[in-house]
Protein backbone atom coordinates (compact mmCIF):
# COMPACT_ATOMS: atom_id res chain seq x y z
CA UNK A 1 0.00 0.00 0.00
CA UNK A 2 1.32 3.72 -1.36
CA UNK A 3 1.86 6.31 0.61
CA UNK A 4 -1.08 8.10 -1.09
CA UNK A 5 -3.23 5.47 -0.57
CA UNK A 6 -2.72 5.31 3.27
CA UNK A 7 -3.69 9.22 3.32
CA UNK A 8 -6.67 8.77 1.00
CA UNK A 9 -7.86 6.06 3.24
CA UNK A 10 -6.84 8.00 6.62
CA UNK A 11 -8.61 11.24 4.80
CA UNK A 12 -11.62 8.78 4.02
CA UNK A 13 -12.12 8.04 7.52
CA UNK A 14 -11.54 11.32 9.12
CA UNK A 15 -14.58 12.66 6.66
CA UNK A 16 -16.82 9.92 7.78
CA UNK A 17 -15.72 10.39 11.42
CA UNK A 18 -16.01 14.08 10.82
CA UNK A 19 -19.45 13.31 9.61
CA UNK A 20 -20.70 11.24 12.09
CA UNK A 21 -19.71 13.97 14.58
CA UNK A 22 -21.32 16.62 12.46
CA UNK A 23 -24.65 13.94 12.84
CA UNK A 24 -24.30 13.23 16.08
CA UNK A 25 -24.10 17.22 17.40
CA UNK A 26 -27.06 18.15 15.12
CA UNK A 27 -28.98 15.49 16.63
CA UNK A 28 -27.95 15.85 20.42
CA UNK A 29 -28.54 20.09 19.89
CA UNK A 30 -32.25 19.25 18.22
CA UNK A 31 -32.61 16.58 21.36
CA UNK A 32 -31.50 19.57 23.91
CA UNK A 33 -33.70 22.07 21.98
CA UNK A 34 -36.86 19.89 22.21
CA UNK A 35 -35.91 18.81 26.21
CA UNK A 36 -35.53 22.81 27.48
CA UNK A 37 -39.00 23.53 25.44
CA UNK A 38 -40.55 20.50 27.32
CA UNK A 39 -39.86 22.11 30.40
CA UNK A 40 -40.43 25.63 29.49
CA UNK A 41 -44.23 23.95 28.77
CA UNK A 42 -44.40 22.88 31.77
CA UNK A 43 -43.26 26.02 34.12
CA UNK A 44 -45.95 27.82 31.22
CA UNK A 45 -48.87 25.75 32.78
CA UNK A 46 -48.14 26.82 36.06
CA UNK A 47 -46.49 22.59 36.78
CA UNK A 48 -44.59 22.10 40.27
CA UNK A 49 -40.45 21.70 39.00
CA UNK A 50 -38.62 20.89 41.88
CA UNK A 51 -39.39 17.60 44.30
CA UNK A 52 -38.95 19.51 47.35
CA UNK A 53 -42.24 21.44 46.32
CA UNK A 54 -44.23 17.88 46.10
CA UNK A 55 -42.97 16.39 49.12
CA UNK A 56 -45.46 16.73 52.21
CA UNK A 57 -43.62 19.11 55.00
CA UNK A 58 -42.35 16.77 57.78
CA UNK A 59 -44.91 16.50 60.81
CA UNK A 60 -43.75 16.29 64.88
CA UNK A 61 -44.76 13.40 65.85
CA UNK A 62 -47.32 14.47 68.21
CA UNK A 63 -49.09 16.33 65.72
CA UNK A 64 -48.87 13.61 62.55
CA UNK A 65 -52.43 11.38 62.04
CA UNK A 66 -50.02 8.98 60.50
CA UNK A 67 -48.50 7.75 63.42
CA UNK A 68 -51.70 6.87 65.43
CA UNK A 69 -53.04 4.86 62.14
CA UNK A 70 -49.77 2.94 62.25
CA UNK A 71 -49.84 2.31 65.86
CA UNK A 72 -53.31 1.16 65.77
CA UNK A 73 -52.42 -0.89 62.29
CA UNK A 74 -49.75 -2.31 64.70
CA UNK A 75 -51.99 -3.09 67.60
CA UNK A 76 -54.44 -5.54 64.78
CA UNK A 77 -51.36 -7.04 63.19
CA UNK A 78 -49.76 -8.17 66.58
CA UNK A 79 -52.71 -10.32 67.61
CA UNK A 80 -53.37 -13.60 65.33
CA UNK A 81 -57.02 -15.13 64.18
CA UNK A 82 -57.09 -17.87 62.12
CA UNK A 83 -54.48 -18.26 59.09
CA UNK A 84 -54.11 -14.55 59.20
CA UNK A 85 -53.67 -11.76 61.80
CA UNK A 86 -56.56 -10.07 63.44
CA UNK A 87 -55.73 -7.15 60.84
CA UNK A 88 -56.19 -9.16 57.68
CA UNK A 89 -58.92 -11.62 59.18
CA UNK A 90 -61.58 -9.03 60.24
CA UNK A 91 -60.72 -6.38 57.35
CA UNK A 92 -61.52 -9.45 55.37
CA UNK A 93 -64.65 -9.53 57.13
CA UNK A 94 -65.92 -6.17 57.23
CA UNK A 95 -65.55 -5.58 53.67
CA UNK A 96 -67.53 -8.35 52.85
CA UNK A 97 -70.02 -7.04 54.97
CA UNK A 98 -70.18 -3.46 54.13
CA UNK A 99 -70.16 -4.56 50.39
CA UNK A 100 -73.16 -6.66 51.58
CA UNK A 101 -71.64 -10.26 50.66
CA UNK A 102 -71.03 -11.62 53.80
CA UNK A 103 -72.64 -15.01 54.49
CA UNK A 104 -75.05 -14.87 57.48
CA UNK A 105 -73.23 -17.54 59.37
CA UNK A 106 -70.49 -15.30 59.46
CA UNK A 107 -71.73 -12.44 61.22
CA UNK A 108 -71.69 -13.53 64.81
CA UNK A 109 -67.88 -14.29 64.52
CA UNK A 110 -67.75 -10.39 63.08
CA UNK A 111 -69.56 -8.88 65.79
CA UNK A 112 -67.61 -11.12 68.14
CA UNK A 113 -64.06 -9.92 66.85
CA UNK A 114 -65.50 -6.28 66.51
CA UNK A 115 -66.35 -6.59 70.63
CA UNK A 116 -62.64 -7.22 71.25
CA UNK A 117 -61.09 -4.74 73.25
CA UNK A 118 -58.14 -4.76 71.15
CA UNK A 119 -59.91 -3.91 68.31
CA UNK A 120 -61.92 -0.77 70.52
CA UNK A 121 -58.42 0.37 71.84
CA UNK A 122 -57.14 0.23 68.10
CA UNK A 123 -60.10 2.23 66.94
CA UNK A 124 -60.06 4.65 69.65
CA UNK A 125 -56.20 5.28 68.49
CA UNK A 126 -57.57 6.11 64.74
CA UNK A 127 -60.25 8.37 66.33
CA UNK A 128 -57.56 10.15 68.34
CA UNK A 129 -55.85 10.54 64.87
CA UNK A 130 -58.76 12.14 62.47
CA UNK A 131 -58.73 15.17 65.53
CA UNK A 132 -55.22 15.90 63.73
CA UNK A 133 -54.85 17.87 61.02
CA UNK A 134 -52.21 16.76 59.40
CA UNK A 135 -51.35 13.48 58.17
CA UNK A 136 -47.74 12.41 56.47
CA UNK A 137 -46.27 9.01 56.31
CA UNK A 138 -42.62 8.44 56.60
CA UNK A 139 -40.82 7.47 53.56
CA UNK A 140 -37.91 7.88 51.20
CA UNK A 141 -38.81 10.30 48.78
CA UNK A 142 -35.37 9.88 47.50
CA UNK A 143 -35.42 6.10 46.79
CA UNK A 144 -37.07 6.09 43.30
CA UNK A 145 -38.80 2.92 42.42
CA UNK A 146 -37.77 1.26 45.79
CA UNK A 147 -39.61 4.08 47.74
CA UNK A 148 -42.23 2.38 49.93
CA UNK A 149 -45.88 2.80 49.86
CA UNK A 150 -47.71 3.56 53.01
CA UNK A 151 -49.92 0.81 54.59
CA UNK A 152 -52.43 0.91 52.11
CA UNK A 153 -53.80 -2.61 52.40
CA UNK A 154 -54.16 -1.77 55.82
CA UNK A 155 -55.49 1.23 54.76
CA UNK A 156 -58.40 -0.55 53.39
CA UNK A 157 -59.02 -2.77 56.25
CA UNK A 158 -59.36 -0.24 58.53
CA UNK A 159 -61.91 1.84 57.07
CA UNK A 160 -63.93 -1.21 56.51
CA UNK A 161 -63.97 -2.18 60.04
CA UNK A 162 -64.20 1.74 60.80
CA UNK A 163 -67.82 1.20 58.92
CA UNK A 164 -68.45 -1.67 60.83
CA UNK A 165 -68.43 -0.22 63.97
CA UNK A 166 -70.89 2.70 62.58
CA UNK A 167 -73.13 0.37 61.22
CA UNK A 168 -72.71 -1.80 64.71
CA UNK A 169 -73.53 1.32 66.86
CA UNK A 170 -76.50 2.52 64.52
CA UNK A 171 -78.14 -0.73 65.16
CA UNK A 172 -77.76 -0.66 68.62
CA UNK A 173 -79.40 2.15 69.46
CA UNK A 174 -76.22 4.48 69.83
CA UNK A 175 -76.65 6.69 66.38
CA UNK A 176 -74.74 9.45 67.95
CA UNK A 177 -71.92 7.44 68.04
CA UNK A 178 -72.71 6.30 64.65
CA UNK A 179 -72.05 9.42 62.78
CA UNK A 180 -69.09 10.43 65.11
CA UNK A 181 -68.08 7.06 63.90
CA UNK A 182 -68.51 8.21 60.59
CA UNK A 183 -66.38 11.72 60.58
CA UNK A 184 -64.05 9.82 61.39
CA UNK A 185 -63.95 7.13 58.76
CA UNK A 186 -63.75 10.10 56.39
CA UNK A 187 -61.55 12.04 57.89
CA UNK A 188 -59.50 8.38 57.82
CA UNK A 189 -59.90 7.96 54.61
CA UNK A 190 -58.97 11.44 53.19
CA UNK A 191 -55.26 10.89 54.86
CA UNK A 192 -53.35 10.30 51.36
CA UNK A 193 -54.83 13.55 50.38
CA UNK A 194 -51.17 15.13 50.17
CA UNK A 195 -49.63 11.81 48.88
CA UNK A 196 -47.72 12.42 45.80
CA UNK A 197 -47.90 9.42 44.02
CA UNK A 198 -51.25 7.85 42.07
CA UNK A 199 -51.48 4.80 43.44
CA UNK A 200 -51.69 6.32 46.78
CA UNK A 201 -54.25 8.51 45.32
CA UNK A 202 -56.25 5.72 43.86
CA UNK A 203 -56.68 4.31 47.03
CA UNK A 204 -57.99 7.17 48.75
CA UNK A 205 -60.06 7.59 46.43
CA UNK A 206 -61.40 4.49 47.09
CA UNK A 207 -61.45 4.97 50.43
CA UNK A 208 -63.62 7.87 50.51
CA UNK A 209 -66.09 5.81 47.90
CA UNK A 210 -66.24 3.20 51.03
CA UNK A 211 -67.07 5.91 53.53
CA UNK A 212 -69.63 7.30 51.39
CA UNK A 213 -71.44 4.01 50.56
CA UNK A 214 -71.10 3.62 54.63
CA UNK A 215 -72.72 6.87 55.05
CA UNK A 216 -75.57 5.57 53.03
CA UNK A 217 -76.04 2.82 54.60
CA UNK A 218 -76.16 4.05 58.04
CA UNK A 219 -78.79 6.42 56.78
CA UNK A 220 -81.30 3.25 56.49
CA UNK A 221 -80.94 2.57 60.44
CA UNK A 222 -80.53 5.72 61.76
CA UNK A 223 -80.61 9.01 59.68
CA UNK A 224 -78.66 11.68 60.70
CA UNK A 225 -79.65 14.75 63.18
CA UNK A 226 -79.46 18.27 61.64
CA UNK A 227 -76.09 19.01 63.64
CA UNK A 228 -74.96 15.39 62.68
CA UNK A 229 -75.76 16.10 58.72
CA UNK A 230 -74.46 19.16 58.33
CA UNK A 231 -70.87 18.40 60.05
CA UNK A 232 -70.66 15.43 57.13
CA UNK A 233 -71.67 17.76 54.52
CA UNK A 234 -68.88 20.05 55.36
CA UNK A 235 -66.38 17.69 55.18
CA UNK A 236 -68.06 16.07 52.10
CA UNK A 237 -67.62 19.31 50.93
CA UNK A 238 -63.94 19.44 49.77
CA UNK A 239 -63.30 16.02 48.83
CA UNK A 240 -63.78 16.61 45.12
CA UNK A 241 -61.27 18.96 44.41
CA UNK A 242 -58.89 17.14 41.67
CA UNK A 243 -55.59 18.94 42.83
CA UNK A 244 -54.41 15.66 44.62
CA UNK A 245 -54.43 13.73 41.57
CA UNK A 246 -53.17 16.44 39.49
CA UNK A 247 -49.84 16.84 42.37
CA UNK A 248 -50.08 13.54 42.17
CA UNK A 249 -48.99 13.77 38.18
CA UNK A 250 -46.37 16.36 38.95
CA UNK A 251 -44.95 13.62 42.06
CA UNK A 252 -44.43 10.73 39.71
CA UNK A 253 -42.76 13.04 37.18
CA UNK A 254 -40.51 14.62 39.75
CA UNK A 255 -39.66 11.83 42.11
CA UNK A 256 -39.92 8.75 39.80
CA UNK A 257 -39.33 10.22 36.34
CA UNK A 258 -36.58 12.67 37.15
CA UNK A 259 -35.05 10.09 38.91
CA UNK A 260 -35.05 7.48 36.06
CA UNK A 261 -33.70 9.47 33.32
CA UNK A 262 -30.72 10.52 35.50
CA UNK A 263 -29.83 7.38 36.82
CA UNK A 264 -26.40 5.97 35.19
CA UNK A 265 -26.36 4.01 32.65
CA UNK A 266 -25.24 0.96 34.58
CA UNK A 267 -28.24 1.16 37.03
CA UNK A 268 -30.82 2.32 34.74
CA UNK A 269 -30.36 -0.94 33.16
CA UNK A 270 -30.79 -3.10 35.93
CA UNK A 271 -33.89 -0.56 37.05
CA UNK A 272 -35.23 -1.04 33.54
CA UNK A 273 -34.56 -4.99 33.57
CA UNK A 274 -36.29 -5.45 36.94
CA UNK A 275 -39.13 -3.58 36.10
CA UNK A 276 -39.91 -5.33 33.44
CA UNK A 277 -41.22 -8.19 35.34
CA UNK A 278 -42.97 -11.27 33.55
CA UNK A 279 -42.55 -10.13 30.09
CA UNK A 280 -38.53 -10.96 31.13
CA UNK A 281 -39.89 -14.79 30.29
CA UNK A 282 -39.68 -13.78 26.26
CA UNK A 283 -37.47 -11.09 25.76
CA UNK A 284 -34.12 -12.14 26.53
CA UNK A 285 -31.38 -10.46 28.10
CA UNK A 286 -29.09 -10.29 25.39
CA UNK A 287 -32.26 -8.77 23.42
CA UNK A 288 -32.67 -6.38 26.00
CA UNK A 289 -29.43 -5.02 26.34
CA UNK A 290 -29.05 -4.23 22.76
CA UNK A 291 -32.65 -2.70 22.47
CA UNK A 292 -31.65 -0.60 25.86
CA UNK A 293 -28.18 0.43 24.03
CA UNK A 294 -29.88 1.66 21.10
CA UNK A 295 -32.92 3.53 23.39
CA UNK A 296 -29.95 5.12 25.29
CA UNK A 297 -27.81 6.72 22.61
CA UNK A 298 -27.62 10.31 24.14
CA UNK A 299 -29.44 11.90 21.89
CA UNK A 300 -32.18 9.19 21.76
CA UNK A 301 -32.10 9.49 25.26
CA UNK A 302 -32.90 13.48 25.35
CA UNK A 303 -35.22 12.88 23.09
CA UNK A 304 -37.31 9.78 25.48
CA UNK A 305 -36.97 12.04 28.02
CA UNK A 306 -38.41 15.40 26.40
CA UNK A 307 -41.26 12.86 25.36
CA UNK A 308 -41.76 12.03 28.57
CA UNK A 309 -42.31 15.74 30.17
CA UNK A 310 -45.04 16.60 27.36
CA UNK A 311 -46.64 13.15 28.00
CA UNK A 312 -46.74 14.05 31.77
CA UNK A 313 -47.64 17.87 31.21
CA UNK A 314 -50.79 16.60 28.58
CA UNK A 315 -51.67 13.68 31.73
CA UNK A 316 -52.16 16.76 33.88
CA UNK A 317 -54.12 18.97 31.35
CA UNK A 318 -56.48 15.79 30.42
CA UNK A 319 -57.14 15.67 34.75
CA UNK A 320 -58.05 19.17 35.59
CA UNK A 321 -60.60 18.83 31.88
CA UNK A 322 -63.94 18.14 32.06
CA UNK A 323 -64.64 14.11 31.79
CA UNK A 324 -65.87 14.07 27.38
CA UNK A 325 -65.40 10.30 26.25
CA UNK A 326 -66.89 11.89 22.94
CA UNK A 327 -63.60 14.20 22.45
CA UNK A 328 -60.34 13.09 21.33
CA UNK A 329 -59.03 9.64 22.85
CA UNK A 330 -56.25 11.60 25.46
CA UNK A 331 -54.94 8.15 26.65
CA UNK A 332 -54.25 6.78 22.82
CA UNK A 333 -52.76 10.53 21.83
CA UNK A 334 -50.29 9.97 24.70
CA UNK A 335 -49.28 6.60 23.97
CA UNK A 336 -49.71 7.43 20.36
CA UNK A 337 -46.90 10.43 21.30
CA UNK A 338 -44.30 8.14 22.70
CA UNK A 339 -44.71 5.43 20.80
CA UNK A 340 -41.03 4.45 20.45
CA UNK A 341 -39.64 5.65 23.85
CA UNK A 342 -38.76 3.27 26.06
CA UNK A 343 -38.93 5.17 29.16
CA UNK A 344 -41.66 6.90 28.44
CA UNK A 345 -43.82 3.86 27.74
CA UNK A 346 -42.87 2.51 30.95
CA UNK A 347 -43.59 5.21 32.98
CA UNK A 348 -46.42 7.22 31.15
CA UNK A 349 -49.85 6.45 33.54
CA UNK A 350 -52.69 5.40 32.56
CA UNK A 351 -54.52 8.85 33.10
CA UNK A 352 -57.86 7.78 31.21
CA UNK A 353 -58.73 5.45 33.64
CA UNK A 354 -57.51 7.77 36.40
CA UNK A 355 -59.73 9.88 35.12
CA UNK A 356 -62.90 7.74 35.55
CA UNK A 357 -61.93 6.55 39.28
CA UNK A 358 -62.04 10.28 40.24
CA UNK A 359 -64.93 10.68 38.78
CA UNK A 360 -66.56 7.76 40.23
CA UNK A 361 -65.11 9.27 43.47
CA UNK A 362 -66.83 12.53 42.72
CA UNK A 363 -70.17 10.86 41.72
CA UNK A 364 -70.45 9.02 44.87
CA UNK A 365 -69.41 12.05 46.86
CA UNK A 366 -71.89 14.20 45.10
CA UNK A 367 -74.77 11.65 45.28
CA UNK A 368 -74.24 11.25 49.43
CA UNK A 369 -74.11 15.01 49.79
CA UNK A 370 -77.93 15.52 48.14
CA UNK A 371 -78.92 12.88 49.87
CA UNK A 372 -77.98 13.87 53.22
CA UNK A 373 -79.00 17.19 52.27
CA UNK A 374 -82.33 15.38 51.40
CA UNK A 375 -82.84 13.47 54.52
CA UNK A 376 -82.35 17.53 56.18
CA UNK A 377 -84.92 19.10 54.35
CA UNK A 378 -87.54 16.06 54.96
CA UNK A 379 -86.90 16.56 58.62
CA UNK A 380 -87.63 20.36 58.24
CA UNK A 381 -89.82 20.24 56.20
CA UNK A 382 -91.73 16.69 56.65
CA UNK A 383 -91.74 15.99 53.25
CA UNK A 384 -88.75 15.57 50.00
CA UNK A 385 -88.24 18.61 47.88
CA UNK A 386 -89.33 18.78 43.96
CA UNK A 387 -86.18 19.59 42.98
CA UNK A 388 -82.55 19.41 44.49
CA UNK A 389 -81.99 23.54 43.72
CA UNK A 390 -84.33 23.52 46.48
CA UNK A 391 -81.02 22.16 48.72
CA UNK A 392 -79.59 25.33 48.26
CA UNK A 393 -76.21 23.10 47.92
CA UNK A 394 -73.39 24.79 45.60
CA UNK A 395 -70.80 22.53 43.15
CA UNK A 396 -73.70 19.58 43.46
CA UNK A 397 -73.53 18.26 39.36
CA UNK A 398 -72.84 14.94 37.97
CA UNK A 399 -69.13 14.65 36.98
CA UNK A 400 -69.44 12.82 34.03
CA UNK A 401 -71.62 15.40 31.68
CA UNK A 402 -71.56 18.60 34.23
CA UNK A 403 -75.29 18.15 34.32
CA UNK A 404 -77.71 18.55 37.52
CA UNK A 405 -77.71 14.88 39.07
CA UNK A 406 -80.78 12.77 38.51
CA UNK A 407 -83.34 12.60 41.10
CA UNK A 408 -86.99 11.80 42.10
CA UNK A 409 -88.71 11.54 45.91
CA UNK A 410 -90.40 8.49 45.50
CA UNK A 411 -93.03 7.75 48.38
CA UNK A 412 -91.55 8.08 51.53
CA UNK A 413 -87.79 7.98 50.13
CA UNK A 414 -85.85 9.14 47.00
CA UNK A 415 -83.49 8.40 44.06
CA UNK A 416 -80.73 10.16 43.39
CA UNK A 417 -77.93 8.80 40.97
CA UNK A 418 -74.96 10.00 38.57
CA UNK A 419 -75.20 8.56 34.81
CA UNK A 420 -71.79 7.04 35.42
CA UNK A 421 -69.02 5.93 33.03
CA UNK A 422 -70.59 5.04 30.29
CA UNK A 423 -73.31 8.68 30.41
CA UNK A 424 -76.41 6.97 29.71
CA UNK A 425 -79.26 7.63 32.00
CA UNK A 426 -80.19 3.83 32.71
CA UNK A 427 -83.00 4.87 35.19
CA UNK A 428 -81.34 4.50 38.27
CA UNK A 429 -80.43 1.14 37.42
CA UNK A 430 -77.59 0.17 40.05
CA UNK A 431 -74.91 -1.76 39.11
CA UNK A 432 -74.57 -5.38 39.24
CA UNK A 433 -71.24 -7.60 40.12
CA UNK A 434 -69.21 -7.79 36.65
CA UNK A 435 -71.27 -5.32 34.67
CA UNK A 436 -69.88 -2.92 32.84
CA UNK A 437 -72.38 -0.83 30.79
CA UNK A 438 -75.86 0.14 30.79
CA UNK A 439 -75.91 1.01 34.82
CA UNK A 440 -76.02 4.62 37.46
CA UNK A 441 -74.61 5.60 40.15
CA UNK A 442 -77.29 5.16 42.68
CA UNK A 443 -78.39 6.38 46.08
CA UNK A 444 -82.06 4.89 46.61
CA UNK A 445 -83.59 5.62 50.33
CA UNK A 446 -84.95 3.45 51.29
CA UNK A 447 -83.14 0.70 49.97
CA UNK A 448 -84.73 -1.68 47.66
CA UNK A 449 -83.19 -4.94 49.43
CA UNK A 450 -85.48 -4.07 52.67
CA UNK A 451 -82.55 -5.43 54.67
CA UNK A 452 -80.45 -2.82 56.14
CA UNK A 453 -79.76 -3.45 59.72
CA UNK A 454 -76.76 -5.54 61.38
CA UNK A 455 -78.52 -8.30 62.82
CA UNK A 456 -80.78 -10.67 61.42
CA UNK A 457 -84.25 -9.54 61.98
Amino acid sequence: MTHKTSIRILTGIGVILLVLGMIYAVALAKSMAKLRRAYAALEKDGRLMRAAEVIPPTVPDTENAAVLYESAAAMLKAQPAGEKDLLGHLGALATSFVRGSLEPDRLPELKLLMGQEVVASALATIEQGAQRRTCRFNRDYDAGFSMTMPMLSELRQLVYILGVKACLEAEAGAPAKAWATLQTQLKFADGLRNDPIFIDQLVRMGLIRCSCQTIQRVCEIAPPGPEDGGALESLLRDLDAVTPLVRATDGERLLWGEWLFNLPKDELFATVWKQMGSDKDYVPEIVHWVRFRMATFKPRLIADHAVYLESMRRSAQWLESPYAPEGPNAQQEIWDFAKGYMLTNMLVPAVERMKVVHCEMIAEVHVTRAGLALLRHRQAHSAFPQTLDDLGLRKLTDPFNQEPLHYQAEGDGFIVYSVGEDRKDNGGSAKQPKQRTDYDLVWRFPSLKGQTAVSER
